[in-house]
């Protein structure tokens, strides 16, 4: 499992955590799923938003992104913790 940071152009973002390998498989992903990304990074690798991927993105990088959602939404996975006597937090 891997971890990707990333970040938006509203200055928001998060850690997204999961079985995709490959930077740029990730990268494709990320800017599919969430709005406005800007910034990517893991581990040594970092990718930015630059004019010129603004405007060379193709069809085929969306089509290719999809896919991997699609793929990676069936390979998650919620594990929940139950112990005695804990509080639920929720409600």
């Amino acid at each position: 499992m891997k971890s990707y940071l990333f970040t938006t152009d509203t200055d928001r973002g998060g850690v997204m955590l999961c079985d995709i390998d490959d930077f740029d498989t990730a990268v494709d992903y990320l800017c599919k799923r969430f709005d406005g990304v800007v910034k990517i990074e893991s581990s040594e690798q970092l990718w930015q938003l630059t004019e010129e991927n603004a405007s060379t993105a193709d069809d085929s990088a969306v089509n290719a992104a999809a896919s991997v959602a699609e793929s990676a939404t069936d390979k998650l996975e919620v594990a929940s913790v139950d112990s005695p006597g804990s509080a639920d937090l929720f409600g």
